[in-house]
């Protein structure tokens, strides 16, 4: 792998010389050139053409490069929201989270035609009936494979409700592309076309959005076959996030995923709705990939071995029940890098599963 060519833009003389300095010592990252203002740092970009630009949010919005990092000092909800409008790939506070940063940095550069991982992790993640929360699942998993090391993609395959969108805080009226304009070119995708479809999330995926419009139909099997395999080939880690309403597009994603998270709750109907979800499936031959992902749980009759036995389905996480998730969710915020239970549950479930596909 060749060495990523950073530019920094950062007006503080003193964390400048920090950044630099933390980031010349990494043996994979080459710093090619520094600014102060954003007038000398489009300069640069214009005449060095680097990989990464590492700066302060303000520095980074309304510049053209491919990716873009934030470093704060202290997050801020305005320091956020400028991120978010550069369009950075990640956020991190300096210096806690400079280990990151250097690893994150590193993965960065475009991939060389030799470099493209041809087998890439993919998992699905699908919920038994509707407030399981696989789009909570979904949505922090991802940041947990960041957290990892892989290079990650969130793709939104509930074209009915699209609900990725809003719980990552992003407005379907910003006028993004989705995975709609894939459906064409799927079965000949190039970098080209994924880079022009795939959102930058500041956590440091890439997403890939469903239509504003609600769309149920609008994919067949082999269009999602040509877009996972786009996705399985460019990024170490794809998270599927799928609808409850099981057609052949959604029976393609299963079948093409190395495991499918079925996210239930402990309760008779979050059961019952399981067990008919996990017997569909197994009444295709999609039974080997399935795994559950018992959320909410708390206290009560049933526990997650009753699900497990019910079901006949390997456990591979239990999520606690915690009222920071709804209030998360509902400013579009990841719970991933905090402090807590359920963060530390699904980092570490990330880490199982690309350790299971790498074994």
């Amino acid at each position: 792998m060749r060495e990523t060519s950073v530019v920094l833009g950062i007006a503080d003389r003193g964390l400048q010389e920090e950044v630099l300095h933390f980031l010349d010592r990494l043996p994979a990252v080459q710093v090619v050139g520094a600014a102060e203002d954003g007038g000398a740092l489009r300069d640069l970009l214009r005449s060095r053409r680097p990989d990464v630009v590492a700066g302060t949010p303000e520095l980074l919005v309304g510049l053209e490069c491919e990716a873009l990092v934030a470093l704060m000092l202290r997050e801020t909800t305005e320091g956020l929201r400028a991120a978010i409008r550069a369009g950075a790939r990640g956020c991190y506070v300096w210096p806690g989270e400079r280990g990151a940063l250097g690893r994150d940095i590193t993965r960065m550069h475009p991939l060389d035609a030799g470099e493209v991982d041809q087998d890439g992790t993919v998992v699905g993640v699908i919920g038994a009936r509707g407030g399981a929360g696989a789009t909570f699942l979904a949505t922090n998993l991802a940041a947990a494979f960041v957290r990892g090391g892989a290079r990650t993609v969130l793709a939104d395959l509930d074209l009915l409700y699209g609900d990725v969108a809003p719980a990552l805080g992003i407005s379907h009226d910003s006028g993004l592309p989705s995975i709609a304009e894939l459906a064409p070119v799927s079965r000949e995708l190039t970098t080209e076309h994924l880079d022009r479809v795939l959102h930058p999330h500041p956590a440091g995926f890439r997403v890939l959005l469903a239509p504003p419009e609600p769309a149920q139909d609008r994919l067949d099997r082999e269009e999602v076959a040509g877009v996972l395999g786009a996705l399985r080939s460019r990024f170490d880690a794809a998270v599927l996030h799928l609808p409850r309403v099981v057609n052949e597009a959604v029976l393609s994603a299963v079948e093409l995923a190395d495991d499918v998270l079925v996210v239930v709750t402990l309760d008779v109907l979050g059961i019952r709705a399981a067990k008919r979800l996990v017997d569909h499936l197994r009444s295709r031959g999609l039974g080997r990939q399935l795994r559950l992902v018992v959320n909410k749980a708390g206290r009560g009759e049933v526990v997650p071995e009753d699900a497990e036995l019910v079901l006949d389905t390997p456990l591979a996480c239990v999520i606690g029940s915690d009222r920071v998730v709804q209030r998360a969710q509902d400013r579009g915020e990841l719970l991933i890098g905090r402090r807590g239970r359920l963060s530390l549950r699904i980092t570490r479930l990330a880490g199982r599963l690309l350790d299971r596909r790498a074994a």
